[in-house]
């Protein structure tokens, strides 16, 4: 995700989830990535990764969760995960809400674009104080917490095409979540899902624009 702001110094941590986490006011953004874990497992070391970020939330700093950590920042807040019938793999367009579109980390995608997905669980309901930013017909793929840098996605920006075709192939073990994954790997659809990219850089930049001015804020305090 650094590498979409190369003109800003940014120092990256990697943290396993299963291992000991560092202290929600500690870093800038926090970053829960994707897992072939599944929320309703209830694997122990989810649980506690829900208990922390909903302790980070609760400090007001920036909070991005992609794919199962979309799904994961859901349900610890209060909303609802369920088992998605059909499952989705390969690009898909996805369309903006009106709160996407007038979302930071939106601004520089068209209303309706080209992206990753990669999933077999979805969100079906969202938590108190959220909106809806983004969606595959009625699957949400976005949203955000009104009056907070927190904000989950369902896709996957950072999948390259060759990323894309690895994991259509099954390099990395795991079946495809659907089996029209190969009819999405079209030239153009490829080309243009390099454009949802920007969600990440436009995510960070408000991120650690909206983070400078907590910490200015507490300062003064």
């Amino acid at each position: 995700m650094s590498e979409d702001l190369p003109d800003t110094r940014i120092h990256t941590h990697h943290f396993d989830a299963r291992e000991v986490l560092p202290d929600p006011t500690q870093f800038d953004v926090v970053v829960v990535t994707g897992s072939y874990a599944r929320v309703a497992d209830r694997d122990p070391w989810a649980v506690h990764l829900q208990q922390y970020v909903r302790k980070r939330v609760e400090t007001g700093r920036p909070l991005l969760g992609v794919c199962f950590g979309h799904q994961l920042l859901a349900d610890a807040l209060g909303g609802e995960v369920e088992r998605l019938p059909t499952g989705a793999a390969g690009y898909r367009t996805l369309s903006l809400t009106d709160g996407g579109r007038a979302h930071p980390a939106f601004v520089d995608v068209p209303d309706t674009f080209d992206t990753f997905l990669w999933h077999v669980d979805h969100v079906t309901r969202l938590p108190d104080e959220a909106t809806v930013l983004a969606r595959d017909g009625d699957t949400i793929q976005a949203f955000a917490l009104t009056n907070h840098p927190v904000m989950g996605i369902q896709f996957h920006p950072e999948v390259t095409p060759r990323m894309a075709r690895k994991l259509a192939e099954g390099a990395d073990g795991a079946s495809p979540p659907s089996d029209d994954v190969y009819e999405t790997l079209t030239d153009e659809r490829v080309s243009s899902a390099q454009l949802s990219r920007r969600v990440y850089r436009d995510f960070l930049h408000d991120a650690l624009d909206t983070h400078a001015y907590i910490t200015q804020s507490q300062t003064r305090k």
